[in-house]
């Protein structure tokens, strides 16, 4: 209830109180179904390969530069695979909690997340999973089940599964994949959901 006032306040004066930041384009995965290279993807007048980098300061500046520009309540960062700029994101998390801002991190987990994020306030980590292990594995290499559990470890993560056609195929399946990250220690919530123009 904390930002549902100020969020209503700000719609109604015509501002966007979410704000999604493609922090980095790099990305160690190769997953079928990704969209991020689609033409479509950011707005159709270009493309991810198409766009530049940044990294170091200049990253955290542009960042804030974004943030001082659109004032969100809330921020959803994403990727690529944004712990590739871990370094970077050791100082916009940090500062993100401060300011007193939402902040949704978008990540596979291939890549250990920082003990220094634990306890942040307003920071969620969401961590795809497409699935149970044997089909996650697959679509999702290097970022298996195994590094996906070590490198939780210890934090309050929120579990997304986009549901694929193989898996409301298995009677059971959703209900499985539900039981075995309910019964994790580091899950503090889990969201499905349905994303249709993947083929296969």
């Amino acid at each position: 209830m904390e930002g549902i006032i100020p969020a209503w306040g700000r719609i109604l004066r015509g501002y966007r109180p979410a704000l999604s930041v493609e922090i980095t384009r790099e990305c160690p995965l190769r997953c079928p179904g990704c969209y991020a290279y689609g033409d479509d993807h950011l707005g159709g007048e270009v493309t991810l390969r198409q766009v530049s980098d940044f990294k170091g300061q200049e990253l955290i500046d542009r960042f804030f530069a974004l943030i001082d520009t659109h004032r969100p309540l809330h921020v959803s960062i994403v990727g690529g695979e944004p712990l590739v700029r871990y370094r970077e994101l050791n100082q916009i998390l940090p500062r993100m909690s401060r300011m007193g801002l939402y902040t949704q991190l978008v990540t596979s987990a291939v890549r250990p997340i920082p003990t220094e994020w634990i306890g942040l306030p307003r920071l969620k980590i969401v961590v795809s999973i497409d699935g149970l292990q044997p089909e996650h594995d697959e679509r999702r290499k290097p970022a298996t089940y195994e590094r996906i559990l070590k490198h939780i470890k210890g934090h309050q993560i929120t579990v997304h599964c986009t549901v694929t056609r193989q898996q409301s195929r298995r009677d059971g399946y959703l209900e499985e994949f539900v039981r075995f990250w309910s019964d994790n220690p580091d899950t503090n919530q889990i969201w499905v959901s349905l994303y249709t123009p993947q083929i296969g």
